[in-house]
């Protein structure tokens, strides 16, 4: 600023890029004390202490709009602003408590991604056993439904439900012991952890105590998944043996109802030849008694004699000649009474005719 100017009025005198500087001064000087008024305000509200609002001190901004003495200046940021110590408790204080924070949110962020990540985990385990499934099922569809109009059998579609059930049970029993095997090393560590925040640190014998019951615990969980395989494998033996006495009791069900109707058909049968037989019995009977009464007449019958029998005979010739000569006379007469209707026709017509 030129000398001939005064300290007051300098503002008058500045140029326009003096004043946008001090303005652009001014505008930092009320953030930063703004900043150090909020940071303040929180350690006050966190230590429960009420504070009165005071009038925010214009003594930085009037030094940069006019001159002031020295004396008073400093006065009044005795009595207002905070020493560099006080400032540095409080600062801390709040990065202390942002640090917390900060650490709170990061342990919360990764408890979530831990279970996110849990949950994706689970949905993809999900995810492949039922694409497995659902690729074990297509190949037994596509296996039985060979043409189209077949049906697949009930029990193989009951016998791939059990196996898919068995293995999702098989499977659960795995995850429990992984679980149970799980929380009991937690559970340890979460001992340890407290031993160690009290002071009582574990020795190297009750480290080798968990080393020998972890592997007994570990041969245990392994001598229980070979026992689940080897039923497992029972099973299925078992489940194939039963599909095989299935099949065996359908056939022998099938022969039996052939067999029954078979055997109704034949008693049927039975029934028929024994009412033809009873039938039978009583012509045979019949006949009997018919065969006796002619054998009765035969045993009764007297033969005549030859004397007879060629007198029988030539009255049978002199009878049928005289039936001969009989039926002549009979068919003369005949003749002569056609012959003398006739004639007698003929004289009754001719009287006629003589009356009229």
């Amino acid at each position: 600023m030129p000398s001939t100017v005064k300290d007051d009025d300098w503002s008058i005198s500045a140029s326009e890029e003096e004043l946008k500087k001090v303005l652009t001064e001014i505008q930092n000087n009320v953030f930063k004390e703004t900043l150090e008024n909020e940071c303040y305000k929180n350690f006050m509200e966190k230590l429960n202490i009420e504070i009165e609002k005071t009038v925010p001190s214009v003594s930085r901004r009037a030094s940069l709009v006019r001159k002031r003495s020295k004396s008073r200046s400093s006065a009044i940021d005795r009595f207002i602003t905070l020493s560099n110590e006080q400032k540095c408790l409080v600062l801390q204080a709040q990065y202390e408590e942002h640090k917390n924070q900060i650490e709170l949110i990061r342990t919360n962020f990764e408890e979530t991604l831990d279970l996110q990540k849990a949950i994706s985990e689970e949905l993809k385990a999900r995810h492949d056993e039922i694409l497995k499934n659902h690729n074990l099922f297509s190949k037994l569809v596509e296996k039985e439904c060979l043409f189209a109009n077949q049906v697949i059998p009930a029990e193989k579609v009951l016998r791939h439900s059990d196996d898919y059930c068995k293995l999702i049970d098989t499977q659960s029993d795995k995850l429990r012991l992984k679980n149970s095997s799980i929380k009991a090393t937690l559970k340890k560590t979460k001992e340890q952890l407290r031993q160690k925040e009290s002071g009582e640190v574990l020795s190297a014998i009750d480290f080798e105590q968990m080393k020998i019951d972890n592997n007994k615990c570990l041969a245990e969980i392994d001598e229980k998944n070979h026992t689940i395989q080897t039923m497992k494998i029972t099973s299925a033996r078992t489940l194939q043996i039963l599909s095989e006495y299935k099949k065996k009791l359908s056939k022998v069900l099938h022969e039996q109802k052939y067999i029954k109707g078979e055997q109704n058909q034949r008693q049927e049968m039975q029934r028929r030849v024994q009412s033809e037989i009873i039938l039978a019995k009583q012509e045979l009977k019949l006949e009997r008694a018919l065969n006796e009464k002619f054998e009765n007449q035969i045993s009764s019958y007297l033969v005549p004699s030859v004397i007879d029998f060629v007198r029988l005979v030539s009255e049978e010739h002199a009878l049928s000649s005289k039936q001969n000569i009989y039926s002549r006379r009979l068919t003369i007469a005949k003749v002569a009474l056609r012959y003398y209707k006739k004639r007698w026709l003929q004289i009754q017509r001719s009287n006629l005719n003589e009356a009229l």
